[in-house]
């Protein structure tokens, strides 16, 4: 573990961690949940011969929200699907404006989640789901939710490519254009 991500660092220690990685966290507990639900719902059916029938539901909401919150924390990071084969063929002081433009394009696409987000949300909320009986709205919400977040975060990413900082720090994946591939 890097310094940059020990939970002893700084004098906020673990709650300064806990609370920088509170989405990859949230991401990783839905993963083991689904996990253990779908695993209960097999055994359960096929061991047991009793049918639950949340199971199937609730692990379908989970991924649902695993993925937005994943996609989430993809743009905290700026890990999502990039060209870089752009940047390779592209001079050195180009790929600061293609930077601004990728950012632009994911803050673009998070307000769509939004304005859209908030509209399905509020269409779906009085409608229930067929086992659990929760308002559908809960399985949208997140898609507002999470686009404000990704607006944040692609923001600071703004900030700092429009200063002109690196886009990450030395030795990341895209460490090898910056270096030549060497």
């Amino acid at each position: 573990m890097s310094a940059a991500t020990s939970p002893s660092r700084g004098p906020a220690g673990p709650a300064a961690w806990l609370a920088d990685n509170f989405l990859e966290l949230t991401a990783a507990a839905m993963l083991v949940m689904i996990c253990v639900i779908v695993f209960a719902g097999v055994f359960f059916r096929y061991f047991l011969q009793i049918g639950l029938g949340w199971t199937e539901e609730l692990a379908r909401y989970l991924q649902v929200w695993m993925t937005f919150v994943g996609a989430t924390v993809a743009v905290k990071r700026w890990a999502h699907f990039q060209l870089t084969i752009v940047d390779q063929v592209i001079p050195r002081g180009a790929r600061r404006f293609t930077r601004i433009f990728g950012i632009l394009v994911v803050m673009t696409l998070a307000g769509i989640m939004i304005k859209h987000g908030i509209e399905i949300t509020r269409v779906t909320w009085n409608q229930s789901s067929p086992v659990l009986g929760w308002p559908i709205g809960y399985l949208y919400l997140l898609a507002p939710v999470c686009g404000v977040l990704m607006e944040i975060y692609a923001l600071q990413h703004l900030v700092r490519a429009w200063r002109g900082a690196p886009e990450e720090p030395p030795g990341g994946p895209h460490a090898a254009l910056e270096t030549g591939g060497k």
